[in-house]
């Protein structure tokens, strides 16, 4: 059954074999009925012609009553193949002459199942002859021929009888019975080659014109399936599966076209992508430099004036009599705006560029930062570092103080949180940093809704991070608070 499932040719071979049982076998039932028919309707006309002929010999043997002539007739006819039995009967069914005479003067019953067959029918409708079934089961042809009372047989018979007897014979349908059946084995015969010269041919034929075209579509649509785009149909025909062919062939072609332009294009939008993240990174680290030209900038210029006015108010101070209160006020008083104003600038410069980052690298810086914004809040602070975490890229130390930095400003504005965890872990040619708090949490619907002030927070750590290759992932941790993941590769870059 899985053969007949797997081959298009033995399903419309075998469909076509029965659909040749289905009309050959009733036609050659039909056949053989025919020949039945025209069999007995044989029989029919030849038990009415030897029944004519025997009556018209018997006629004169009859009008004479000679009796021996009469049982010579008899045996004569009973003589010819097939017969079984004769029987001359008069009106009152006595038997007047029979094959050999062994019969002869018996009275039959007309009330037996024998004769009921005919003799159920009336008078007027009883059939001339019948098909029966004998005794030991075989058919019988039966065949009853009436003598008519004429003029002169009256001489002898009443002339108010219709009939001076009948002429019954009995013929065996076994020899035409067991000749139809040669005959109707001889005709399934030929209808059992026909069936299978007919399949072997239509299999043939399928096989040539239909089956191996569309196998070569079916392997050509399972290789093409399997990612060899190259592959094309050759069907030479113009039919139906020609039409699949070209139609397949016009698709591999536009869906290869279209694969190779989707190649390009992603190779060219990845290049492009390189490209935006070369540009971003060198924005990020012009922009620091730029920072720390300004920060250098305010330290050395504007500090140094700040300082030098601030020596020079106080020398001012120390100059002016005691007794003129009022200018040793005003210049006591900015005296200390000069102070806040160095405080400020400190501030400023250390928020464009740490110098602690430039001087002693990232741990001490980290550590500065958490000391100088998360101490005075009353949040403890721990940094631990794990391998060698100074000799990193320049841009890999921006990039990684940066993102810190934001991840605390984001502790410190949302989490309200009482601890904050930072490592430092270099492993190999790859530096993971892990910020984590114990404060409420970031909600799942600051990380969905990019217009959140805090998300956008996250999307500029996390550029920050694909500028140099890396990722950065913001999580809760359990039971609650916050936990930021940035990973840096440190391969190709210059310690």
């Amino acid at each position: 059954m899985a053969f007949l499932n797997s081959s298009l040719r033995l399903k419309v071979s075998l469909g076509v074999c029965l659909a040749l049982v289905a009309v050959l076998a009733p036609l050659n039932w039909l056949q053989y009925q025919q020949q039945r028919r025209a069999a007995i309707a044989d029989l029919e006309l030849l038990a009415v012609t030897t029944g004519t002929v025997v009556e018209r010999s018997l006629e004169e043997a009859m009008l004479t009553n000679n009796r021996s002539a009469i049982q010579a007739i008899v045996d004569s006819v009973g003589q010819a193949a097939d017969i079984r039995s004769i029987f001359l009967l008069t009106p009152r069914a006595l038997v007047a002459a029979s094959l050999g005479g062994l019969q002869n003067g018996e009275q039959l019953d007309r009330t037996s199942a024998r004769c009921q067959v005919c003799h159920q029918f009336p008078a007027a409708s009883r059939p001339r002859s019948i098909v029966v079934t004998d005794t030991d089961g075989q058919p019988v042809f039966r065949t009853m021929t009436p003598i008519p009372n004429r003029p002169a047989c009256q001489s002898c018979h009443s002339p108010q009888d219709r009939l001076n007897g009948v002429f019954y014979m009995e013929f065996s349908m076994a020899e035409m019975n067991t000749r139809l059946e040669q005959e109707l084995g001889t005709a399934f015969l030929g209808s059992v080659a026909i069936i299978v010269l007919t399949s072997l041919v239509l299999y043939i034929l399928l096989s040539r014109l239909i089956i191996t075209p569309m196998e070569r579509v079916a392997h050509s649509l399972r290789s093409f399936s399997q990612g060899q785009r190259s592959v094309r149909i050759s069907v030479q025909a113009q039919d139906e599966v020609g039409l699949l062919a070209d139609v397949f062939n016009d698709m591999a072609d536009t869906i290869q076209a279209q694969e190779a332009e989707s190649v390009q294009l992603f190779q060219e939008l990845k290049d492009k992508d390189e490209i935006r993240r070369q540009l971003l990174a060198r924005l990020t680290t012009a922009r620091e430099e730029e920072r720390r030209h300004v920060a250098w900038e305010i330290h050395d210029e504007l500090g140094q004036l700040l300082t030098g006015l601030s020596l020079n108010l106080k020398l001012c101070q120390q100059a002016v009599p005691d007794d003129l209160q009022a200018a040793h006020d005003h210049l006591v008083k900015a005296n200390a705006l000069v102070r806040q104003t160095i405080d400020q600038s400190h501030r400023l410069i250390t928020y464009l560029r740490p110098t602690a980052l430039d001087d002693y690298g990232l741990g001490p810086a980290l550590q500065e930062e958490l000391n100088q914004r998360l101490i005075p809040l009353g949040i403890a602070a721990h940094l631990d570092t794990e391998g060698d975490v100074e000799r990193l890229p320049a841009e890999v130390t921006t990039a990684t103080f940066r993102i810190v930095q934001e991840a605390i400003t984001n502790i410190i504005r949302h989490a309200k949180a009482s601890q904050v965890q930072v490592r430092l872990q270099r492993v190999a040619e790859e530096l993971t940093v892990t910020v984590e708090d114990d404060g409420v949490g970031l909600p799942e619907e600051d990380l969905r809704s990019p217009d959140a002030g805090q998300t956008l927070g996250i999307l500029g750590m996390q550029e920050r991070a694909g500028a140099l290759g890396g990722r950065l992932e913001v999580t809760r941790r359990q039971p609650h608070g916050t936990r930021v993941l940035l990973w840096l590769p440190l391969q190709g870059s210059t310690a």
